[in-house]
């Protein structure tokens, strides 16, 4: 499975050509597309701060094509080993983006992102 961040999704809404490529490709391996309900909430408050209907739609539309998953118990407990590890490690990084990881490693998936930095601290 292929998780999408929110920045990737935004390239893809907003018709990055490589991004949309590497989407495509994505598809005609018959890989799943997913993304979770953090991401959402990242893209969503943006479209409502911005008043942007438009994108919005646009966005509810891209969502009826992908798998998303959400935050359960499993999820809290990876969620929390990678916090406390980080820190004892004198590493940090924000919570959305530790449950973001922590909902990809759970379901064995691949995250897709071009916040590097955000996530190169996890293992």
């Amino acid at each position: 499975m292929i998780f999408l961040d929110a920045d990737i999704i935004s390239y893809f809404l907003n018709a990055n050509i490589k991004v949309k490529e590497k989407i495509l490709e994505i598809i005609d391996r018959n890989e799943y597309i997913c993304t979770t309900v953090i991401n959402i909430y990242e893209i969503l408050k943006g479209f409502r701060w911005k008043d942007n209907q438009k994108k919005e739609n646009q966005f509810e539309e891209f969502l009826e094509n992908i798998l998303i998953f959400t935050i359960d118990n499993d999820v809290i407990n990876i969620a929390s080993d990678l916090y406390a590890n980080l820190r004892k490690l004198g590493k940090s990084i924000g919570d959305a983006d530790i449950i973001i990881a922590a909902i990809v490693m759970k379901n064995n998936g691949i995250l897709i992102s071009n916040n590097i930095k955000h996530y190169e601290k996890i293992e």
